[in-house]
């Protein structure tokens, strides 16, 4: 199985390597043909083959199983939802989907700007200027 990864490369395998913690010659994930293979299958994608990568090895480590013994606990599952959270987040971004940030806004706010967003946990939601609580804000 061949092996290989540049740190700082931008090639398309050495970024899928990176994105995917596979990093580590004694501990590889992947050997270079199946690298190749996932940008193949996902049209040289790096985010495709990223979450397709993911998948896979979601997939592989939900095998293993949480155990305890000799009073340690070994949650081994976190592992395969680790990589099924990865998968989820590059196949979003393969497909284009940017992350949506929520805000901690009243609802009834559609008027706000962009520029106000910074400032809005400063006011209330009754339109109350924030020094009434103590902060002051013009």
């Amino acid at each position: 199985m061949a092996f290989n990864y540049t740190p700082g490369s931008t090639a398309d395998a050495d970024r899928v390597r990176l994105n995917l913690g596979d990093t580590d010659e004694n501990r590889n994930l992947f050997d270079d043909a199946e690298i190749g293979d996932l940008l193949s299958q996902e049209s040289d994608s790096v985010d495709g083959a990223v979450a397709l990568g993911a998948e896979i090895l979601a997939l592989r480590f939900a095998r293993d199983f949480d155990f305890t013994a000799d009073g340690s606990s070994f949650k081994k599952s976190t592992v395969s939802k680790a990589y099924s959270d990865l998968a989820l987040k590059h196949r979003a971004l393969a497909r284009g989907v940017g992350v949506i940030v929520a805000l901690p806004v009243d609802g009834y706010s559609d008027d706000i700007t962009a520029t106000e967003v910074d400032t809005a946990h400063q006011r209330t939601h009754h339109g109350h200027h924030a020094h009434d609580h103590g902060i002051w804000h013009n």
